[in-house]
C-alpha cells in the first residue's frame, strides 16, 4: 500500500477516535444535566453548563422556606409576595407547576429564554436556589381575576376545550375534565404550564410572542400563529376566570 495512503488511513483513524470521545463527552455532561437533581448538578457542572430543554422527571426538591427568603428579595418587586403580581403584564407565579418554573427560570438565567430583567436578576442564583424559589411559589395560592366579559369568556372556553389542536390537551389544569365539544377527556401535561387565573394581559402578550417566534417553543409556536386575534382574547379572557 501506498505510504501516502497508510498515512491517511491512520489519521483518520484518530480523527475518528477523536471525534467519538467528544461526542461521548458531551453526551456524558448532557445525561448528568437532565438527569441529576438540582443540588448534585450544581456540584458536577459548572454553572454555565448548556440547558438541555429536557425535562427532568424526578424530584426537583427545594426549600420552600429559603425559597420565600429569595423571592422576596429578588422577586416580590415585580411578581408579589407570595406569587400573585399585581401588574397584569407580569404573570403570576403563585400555584404553577414545579418542574415547569423551575425550568423557565433556569431557561432565563442561562439567557436562553430572553428577558432583559430576569436573566440579570437570577444571575447570582444557584440551580438549587432556583428550585428553592419554584418549590415556594409552586405551593401559593393563585388568585381569581374578575372577568370582564362573559360572552367573550365562553367564546375562548369554546376554543380552549374544542380547537384543533385543543388547548386542553396540555393545560388543562382541571385533571380528568371532560371536554364539551370532543367527548374526551384531558388530564393535561406535567410540563406545560397552569394558566387557570392568569392575567389575561400576559396571556395575549405571550401568545403574540410565541406567533411572531419571538419566544421559541415548538407547539405553541405553531399552535399560537393559528389565532386569530379574537381567539387570543377570548382564550385569555376564559383563562383569567378559570378558577
Amino acid at each position: 500500500m501506498d505510504r501516502s495512503l497508510k498515512h491517511g488511513t491512520r489519521r483518520s483513524r484518530t480523527v475518528g477516535r477523536t471525534i467519538a470521545a467528544a461526542v461521548g463527552l458531551s453526551m456524558t455532561v448532557m445525561l448528568l444535566d437532565c438527569d441529576a437533581p438540582p443540588q448534585s448538578r450544581s456540584q458536577v457542572l459548572p454553572e454555565t453548563a448548556i440547558w438541555s430543554n429536557v425535562q427532568y422527571d424526578g424530584s426537583l426538591g427545594g426549600d420552600p422556606v429559603h425559597g420565600e427568603r429569595i423571592a422576596r428579595t429578588v422577586c416580590a418587586a415585580c411578581h408579589g409576595a407570595d406569587g400573585n403580581s399585581p401588574d397584569p403584564g407580569i404573570p403570576k407565579l403563585a400555584g404553577q407547576k414545579l418542574p415547569y418554573l423551575y425550568w423557565e427560570l433556569r431557561a432565563f438565567k442561562q439567557d436562553i429564554r430572553k428577558s432583559d430583567v430576569m436573566t440579570p436578576n437570577l444571575a447570582a442564583l444557584s440551580y438549587a436556589e432556583l428550585a428553592d424559589v419554584a418549590n415556594f411559589y409552586s405551593q401559593q395560592s393563585r388568585s381569581l381575576d374578575t372577568v370582564a366579559n362573559p360572552d367573550l369568556a365562553a367564546s375562548g372556553e369554546r376554543r380552549f376545550f374544542g380547537g384543533m389542536p385543543s388547548c386542553a390537551m396540555c393545560h388543562n389544569a382541571s385533571a380528568g375534565q371532560r371536554m364539551p365539544m370532543m367527548g374526551m377527556m384531558a388530564s393535561g401535561r406535567s410540563d406545560a404550564p397552569n394558566l387557570n387565573d392568569q392575567h389575561a394581559i400576559y396571556i395575549v402578550n405571550q401568545l403574540n410572542r410565541f406567533a411572531s417566534g419571538e419566544r421559541r417553543g415548538t407547539v405553541m409556536n405553531s399552535v399560537a400563529a393559528t389565532l386569530s386575534g379574537p381567539d387570543k382574547i377570548a382564550l385569555a379572557e376564559f383563562l383569567a376566570g378559570s378558577p
